[in-house]
């Protein structure tokens, strides 16, 4: 009775312990299961943020090798954008040149930038809007890329807003996710979001906006590339970013998998101004390293243990209390290190593999056979390299692990098996009675070697950009103020080699009376404050000999806004320098000349205005006595004479009064050149309302026809205007006295440079276009004096007086068939667009 009871008693002990061993270690094994998955959330937080990192990087380096240049064009785009197609850049699309433009501004603009080297540039306003974003230069970063130069992105709403922010902040902006309008006539399966990152981009001189650097990323193809490695373990991989007050998916990973996925992670990624969310979904048995039946192993072991201490204990029953006591003590002791063995084998993340004295592998924890499989245990060391298809690090010589194994002493190697790169870590194995084997621990080191082949990738992109720009001294300071980065351009502009210059301070490169007055600290305070400051002074090469530098100093900021380091960006305009002060000599000296040639020209136009009055006043007081005594012998003694006399006093007369008007002529004509212009706004078509009028006796009953277009207001002085109106339309209604009905036709057409081309039409007499040459010029007249009456000075006072406007003036005739003059005058800017569209 007493050895059921025992027994009795072992039996229910061990199924209790048995039972309560196998839920600690399924809790154990879900804890694990955590852990590896918080590893590889943390991998793909990595991956995502550094792949990011390098866009927002490139971008950045980007828009400072445009702010570097003296102008922003075709050819200098093309130049500093050439190194990205070389680099890494997973979902990259394109890179372009965003310029803003208000609406009134669209025409002005696309003639600018096609002389910038954009042939055939059209820019397509997609509203009414006041403010549009122009694509207006642009570089394919991938083969499906479409042609985006003159799209509006303002069509796209988290582009513009995204344009908004990097122009306020002056750091990197991302977008929130949308698809391009290049992409969406596209079929639906094949659509993507995608997002644009943006660095705008300003003068250095004046620190005006120039424009926004921008990268656009199908986010689908970046996150399938950055996660290639990162998500294969994982059921369902998103990457979210926010849409107003909700997570908006942007791209995601999923796979098919037999077990309900029963863990989930959250992580939140930074990217310039924005955060993304990755969501993270699987199944613990799918991670490796992590699953295991420990649990079961467990409670099997345990009830096989129990059922065996029953044996024992109903076998040894009778056995004396030492004996017991010690198969007792031995089967805890046995049960305590199977567990310890069992848990560490099973859930260390390493594969371990124990090998045989003759080579083959004889056992293999759970995460060795995720990653060398089940048949190594069928297969000897020396086929491995063909059954796992494993390769030295080169990736064709095959790895001869039998070598390794064979070796006595602590060996190490690094691999390829299945395109993952493993750490592999051999100890042999020593027996009292010879060789034991030897036990493998293999690390899957694939991660962290992507991980640093893109910090060199990084790096081999900023030495790149340093050395591109080969007129500008590029280099990089910590965020102590001391060089960290050297180029070949600031060696050749500074005299310095790499390891002279490394670790020192940035005072080096200032002159002893700037470094002691603290100029170099100020500036780098100045940097870290404003984000920018820039560089305009004398600096010392090597030699000790000084030059005068111009450049900029960008403060460089991490995802969290704490300064990383600095960019220094600096040109040698010392030659620069020396011919500006040239020309400020010049100036002066030419100032001086222009102050002594008016005092001349004051005085030769004083003596002008003197000779003018002497001869209007000489001149006309003879002629009012020939006209005076003409006219009275007319009068008193008209009857006297014969029809023939009379005539030749009319002659008289006529021909003095002719001299007068000669004579008012020529002085209107000498003083134009002296007299000072005004300069306002003229009504050009209530001028030619007025002249009109003032012509009614001049028409008298004839039939004449006046058209009248919309004429602009000039700019120019209103009393010479009309004086231009009033001959050009006098003229016309001489010419046309022989034409009936009379047909006058006055209008204007836009020309470019902000000038207004008036015309006036008519059907007159005309006149042959050989002789037009003589148009403009005093005394020279195409018609005969006694067909149609004149001084020959008017067309040239008027050529005159629009050649003072800046205009020009021509005409366009054939003889019978009327002439077409044509005047240019500066147009007043707000009826020029009201009137021309």
């Amino acid at each position: 009775m007493g050895v059921r009871l025992q027994v009795l008693g072992v039996v229910l002990l061990g199924l209790l312990v048995s039972g309560g061993a196998g839920l600690l270690m399924h809790r154990v094994e879900l804890d694990n299961a955590g852990q590896t998955l918080d590893r590889r959330v943390a991998a793909a937080q990595e991956a995502v943020a550094s792949t990011a990192q390098r866009y927002v990087d490139a971008v950045q380096l980007v828009a400072g090798g445009l702010e570097a240049l003296p102008a922003v064009d075709a050819t200098s785009f093309t130049s500093v954008t050439a190194p990205l197609g070389r680099l890494w850049l997973p979902g990259a699309a394109s890179a372009e040149f965003v310029v803003a433009v208000q609406h009134s501004d669209v025409r002005a603009a696309e003639d600018a930038w096609r002389a910038k080297g954009v042939v055939g540039l059209t820019l397509r306003p997609a509203t009414d809007a006041g403010r549009h974003y122009f694509t207006v230069l642009q570089r394919n970063l991938a083969q499906d890329a479409s042609d985006g130069v003159g799209q509006d992105l303002t069509t796209a709403p988290e582009a513009a807003l995204a344009l908004e922010r990097a122009q306020r902040i002056g750091l990197p902006a991302v977008s929130g996710p949308y698809v391009l309008p290049r992409d969406a006539d596209l079929p639906e399966q094949e659509r993507q979001q995608s997002v644009v990152l943006l660095q705008r981009v300003v003068d250095q001189v004046t620190g005006e906006l120039r424009g926004f650097v921008e990268l656009t990323v199908r986010m689908q193809a970046f996150f399938t590339d950055t996660m290639l490695q990162p998500s294969r373990e994982l059921v369902d991989v998103t990457l979210s970013a926010i849409e107003g007050n909700a997570w908006a998916p942007m791209a995601r990973i999923s796979r098919q998998h037999v077990g309900g996925p029963d863990l989930r992670r959250s992580v939140i990624v930074q990217v310039a101004d924005q955060q993304w969310r990755l969501v993270v979904v699987t199944d613990s048995e799918a991670l490796m390293g992590a699953e295991g039946h420990l649990d079961a192993g467990m409670v099997f072991s345990g009830l096989a243990l129990t059922v065996v201490t029953a044996v024992l204990v109903h076998t040894l029953a009778t056995s004396r209390r030492r004996a017991e006591d010690r198969v007792t003590q031995a089967t805890a002791d046995l049960r305590h290190q199977a567990t310890l063995l069992s848990a560490v084998m099973n859930t260390i993340g390493d594969g371990v593999v124990l090998l045989g004295a003759d080579g083959p592998a004889v056992w293999l924890n759970p995460a060795a056979r995720e990653l060398l499989g089940d048949d190594v245990e069928r297969h000897p060391p020396a086929e491995w390299a063909r059954l796992l298809d494993a390769y030295e690090t080169d990736g064709v010589t095959p790895f001869r692990f039998d070598h390794l194994v064979k070796r006595r002493v602590e060996a190490q190697a690094e691999i390829i098996v299945r395109g993952r790169r493993l750490d592999v870590r051999t100890r042999p194995l020593v027996h009292q009675d010879g060789d034991g084997g030897a036990v493998a621990v293999l690390r899957d080191v694939t991660d962290l070697h992507d991980a640093d082949e893109k910090v060199r990738a990084s790096e081999e992109l900023l030495q790149l950009l340093l050395d591109g720009a080969r007129d500008y001294a590029i280099y990089l300071l910590g965020r102590d103020g001391a060089v960290v980065s050297w180029s070949a351009n600031a060696e050749r502009i500074k005299g310095y080699r790499e390891d002279e210059v490394i670790g020192h301070p940035y005072a080096m490169f200032f002159t002893p009376e700037e470094a002691a007055e603290g100029v170099p600290q100020r500036i780098i305070a100045q940097a870290t404050e404003h984000g920018r400051v820039e560089i305009d002074g004398p600096r010392v090469r090597r030699n000790g000999s000084r030059y005068w530098v111009h450049g900029t100093l960008t403060a460089v900021r991490g995802p969290d806004g704490s300064i990383r380091g600095f960019v220094k960006v600096g040109q040698d305009v010392t030659e620069r320098k020396t011919a500006e002060r040239a020309v400020e000599r010049l100036n002066a000296e030419l100032e001086q000349r222009v102050a002594e040639r008016t005092a001349d020209l004051r005085e030769a136009n004083a003596e002008l205005e003197s000779f003018s009055y002497s001869v209007s006043h000489d001149l006309r007081a003879p002629l009012r006595a020939v006209d005076g005594f003409a006219k009275m012998l007319a009068l008193d003694h008209g009857d006297a004479l014969d029809e023939q006399g009379r005539r030749y006093l009319d002659r008289i007369r006529a021909g003095a009064q002719r001299m007068g008007e000669l004579i008012d002529g020529l002085l209107a004509f000498s003083r134009l050149q002296r007299q000072e212009m005004a300069s306002a706004r003229v009504q050009v078509d209530q001028l030619v309302a007025e002249v009109w009028d003032e012509l009614s006796v001049e028409r008298g009953d004839r039939d004449i026809v006046l058209i009248v277009g919309d004429l602009p207001d000039a700019k120019g002085d209103p009393r010479l205007i009309r004086h231009v109106v009033a001959n050009l339309v006098g003229n016309a209604v001489k010419y046309t006295r022989a034409v009936s009905p009379a047909r006058i036709e006055i209008g204007h057409r836009v020309t470019a440079g902000g000038d207004a081309t008036y015309y006036v039409k008519d059907n007159g007499a005309g006149f042959d276009m050989r002789y037009a040459d003589k148009l403009f010029k005093v005394f020279q007249r195409l018609h005969r004096a006694e067909d149609y009456e004149g001084t020959g000075i008017g067309l040239a006072l008027t050529h005159r007086i629009v050649v003072r406007h800046g205009g020009q003036i021509w005409a366009d005739a054939a003889p019978g068939e009327g002439a077409t003059f044509y005047f240019t005058l500066p147009a007043y800017a707000d009826t020029l667009l009201e009137v021309g569209g």
